[in-house]
């Protein structure tokens, strides 16, 4: 007997499941974009468990006759491609006849649909254990289809037991279900947990419209609103102004063709846009959404489809880069520094992922590599931070070696233009310096740009970012406040109601008793809305909101290990960033020095919270070298 064998088709089914079925969300993914494609103007999404117990999609679309239906369980089964050719020009959502009976060989599917056009009010009910038929009949049925998916990975143990927590994975389906509410706002949409109703969209004129109803009014009012065209291509959508930033990235909602991807070209552009707007670690909200002929894109280049190909990478690149900063620009709050230079390139057509952190050093004119430049400043009365005076060649060095001195790493030199950053000008950048910080031997000399306070000792220049550095200092304070189990709160004189996106309603119940052992207050208040009654004391007036929802977003990693600590340091986070005072904020020269002095009695001074270097030193010789002395 020969050693290659053709697999048993339950076998076959299971390892493309694999592909297919990650977690609960893969399964809704599949069949909420299946009754999309059959026409449905609703679609109700219920779940149990978060997903890992039941599954129930049904939906108003055109439905099945029993011989459709059956057939719908073959492996590449399809009724949306018909000849090689249609691969090239793919209208719909789903097309790769893989879904159904990948699904329905790792769970209990029951399915129940009526074709549209049915002579009679008999429809068809089957079920599937495992992908074994276990029964076929005919039953009353309305018109549409409505699969139920119970016991996902029963009989696959070694997968069932890589999901995540209920609240995890429920998280994951809102986010999903959100998706597509958003790329279709015509479709009436429902999601419920357990009974409980997380998303309720009635069908509505546009996506404004839609975003309305799924994050609430004002949300919208963060948000600018984007349009252009290039070609044959079209992109539109909102984002928000750099004040408005995430910890992560979930709230970059990107579709092609109203189809929901995850394109590292259209996110490399969204990023260089946003490049000299926020801190690294930093994500700006985004709802994009990129229109092109359905032959210019392939949407065949992977099994789950949330990753396309372009034929014109480098266009949609320029297009969506443009108009982002284009609005961005339009709205800027204060002259910025705009690299001169050509974007940069796209290697072999793509964006390259690359690590959030990693350097990415401006061009360097003028002599080869390796050659050291002098440090060019402006003018007396010009800003040194933000852009450069009229009549002004000597490009801002110093603000670019402020931007990217958080993300310099030990052995590796970055070049900001007429400056070289070598790892001994940073403090905390992995290598023992002989004495730490002490402020009594700093003498300030002023403020830069009114964002960084600016001083010298024996050592050399000192440059502290004056945000960063009382972040760390109330971050400090405010964590062991936590630990010791003594936070001071604040009421709030008027009760604050804060909408909430399905998503954050999922997991916020996990986090509600640790709210309130950190300071908050908060209780339902009926619908997509949550009651904030008290802060902890640090919280400025106004920022209680922001402050809400950065802690629910920052939370998402966490809340996935259950790790109370990490969910009481990420809390100390995002109040210490709002409380701290902030850039382009005049400081008085006692408040300057008592920002130092508390400091120095920080357990570490070198970097805040989130990991950005609060002081940058030029030491001397590197002066005196800039400067031809040494």
């Amino acid at each position: 007997m020969g050693r290659i064998q053709v697999l048993p088709e339950i076998l076959a089914n299971k390892i493309a499941a694999g592909e297919i079925v990650e977690r609960p969300a893969s399964v809704v993914k599949e069949l909420v974009e299946n009754a999309l494609d059959a026409g449905s103007r609703q679609v109700q999404v219920a779940v149990s468990g978060g997903g890992r117990r039941s599954i129930l999609v049904s939906d108003d679309g055109e439905g099945m006759t029993e011989d459709d239906a059956l057939l719908a369980f073959e492996h590449h089964a399809t009724s949306k491609l018909r000849r090689a050719e249609d691969l090239s020009s793919i209208a719909t959502l789903g097309f790769r006849g893989e879904a159904l009976p990948s699904i329905a060989s790792v769970s209990r599917l029951r399915l129940r649909t009526r074709a549209a056009d049915a002579a009679s009010a008999a429809g068809t009910e089957i079920e599937i254990h495992g992908g074994v038929l276990r029964n076929v009949r005919t039953i009353a049925w309305d018109r549409g289809t409505e699969i139920e998916v119970g016991g996902l990975f029963y009989n696959l143990p070694a997968r069932k037991k890589f999901l995540r927590s209920q609240e995890t994975e429920l998280g994951h389906v809102a986010r999903l279900v959100t998706h597509y509410a958003l790329a279709h706002p015509e479709v009436r949409f429902g999601l419920r947990s357990d009974g409980r109703d997380l998303l309720h969209a009635v069908g509505a004129a546009d996506v404004r419209e839609r975003v309305y109803q799924v994050f609430g009014e004002g949300f919208l009012q963060r948000l600018l609103e984007f349009e252009r065209e290039s070609g044959r291509m079209r992109v539109h959508g909102f984002a928000s102004l750099p004040s408005e930033r995430r910890t992560n990235g979930y709230s970059q909602y990107i579709f092609v063709n109203r189809r929901m991807v995850r394109d590292k070209v259209i996110l490399g552009a969204v990023r260089q846009a946003y490049r000299t707007r926020l801190p690294p670690n930093a994500y700006p909200v985004v709802l994009l959404f990129l229109e092109l002929p359905y032959d210019a894109v392939d949407v065949n280049a992977h099994p789950a489809k949330t990753e396309v190909r372009f034929h014109d990478q480098n266009g949609v690149y320029r297009l969506v880069f443009d108009a982002l900063a284009e609005a961005l620009a339009a709205r800027a709050p204060l002259p910025s520094y705009l690299h001169a230079g050509p974007l940069p390139p796209v290697p072999g057509g793509a964006v390259a992922e690359t690590p959030e952190d990693s350097p990415q050093p401006a061009p360097a004119p003028g002599p080869a590599a390796g050659g050291t430049q002098p440090l060019v400043f402006g003018p007396p009365r010009g800003e040194i931070v933000g852009g450069a005076a009229p009549g002004w060649s000597g490009a801002p060095e110093l603000a670019r070696a402020l931007d990217h001195a958080g993300r310099a790493r030990e052995g590796e030199l970055g070049r900001h233009l007429a400056m070289k950053l070598v790892p001994g000008m940073l403090y905390g950048s992995g290598r023992a310096f002989p004495a730490p910080f002490r402020a009594e031997g700093v003498k300030i000399l002023g403020q830069l740009h009114n964002s960084y306070i600016v001083g010298c000792d024996s050592e050399g220049l000192l440059i502290v970012d004056q945000h960063v550095a009382h972040e760390r200092i109330l971050y400090e304070g405010l964590a062991r406040s936590i630990e010791r189990g003594r936070v001071e709160r604040q009421g709030l004189l008027v009760p604050l109601a804060i909408e909430l996106a399905p998503e954050q309603k999922a997991r916020l119940g996990r986090l509600l008793p640790e709210l309130g052992r950190n300071g908050f207050d908060v209780e339902p208040f009926g619908g997509d809305s949550v009651l904030v009654r008290s802060v902890p004391a640090s919280c400025p007036e106004g920022e209680t909101r922001d402050l809400f929802s950065d802690i629910l977003e920052s939370l998402e990693a966490e809340e996935r290990t259950l790790d109370v600590e990490r969910i009481r340091d990420r809390i100390a986070v995002g109040t210490a960033c709002r409380a701290a005072v902030k850039v382009h904020m005049p400081l008085a020269p006692e408040k300057m020095r008592w920002l130092l002095d508390e400091l120095e009695r920080t357990r570490i001074p070198t970097h805040c919270p989130h990991g950005r270097p609060i002081l940058l030193r030029f030491g001397m010789r590197e002066i005196e070298r800039n400067f031809g002395r040494a």
